[in-house]
């Protein structure tokens, strides 16, 4: 689905780009969650002092998807509909992956 703004043609409409910009936001956090686990897992047993953290299973499959590609894809616009790439997960995709985050 191509759209048209000002600044040239997105490949996805404007509710979805904001899908996609807390998308991104939740990417990143679950890549300090999972190295704050890999700080902790890198630790021998005896000098954990505190609790392991808990990573959402929802946090490794989104930080294993191109989200920041694909954000900052849709973010730009490009001079052409013919230019426009395809995201490459459905919207359908984005809300489960939000639903699962909240």
């Amino acid at each position: 689905m191509v759209s048209q703004s000002r600044w040239g043609y997105h490949p996805c409409n404007y509710a979805t780009y904001l899908q996609l910009r807390r998308l991104h936001r939740a990417y990143w956090e679950g890549r300090r969650l999972l190295a704050k686990w890999r700080r902790w897992a890198a630790k021998p047993p005896k000098n954990r002092t505190r609790p392991e953290p808990l990573v959402p299973a929802a946090y490794h499959e989104v930080c294993a998807a191109p989200v920041p590609e694909v954000f900052r894809a849709a973010r730009h616009g490009v001079p052409t509909p013919e230019d426009v790439q395809p995201l490459p997960f459905s919207a359908e995709q984005i809300e489960r992956w939000l639903h699962q985050l909240e």
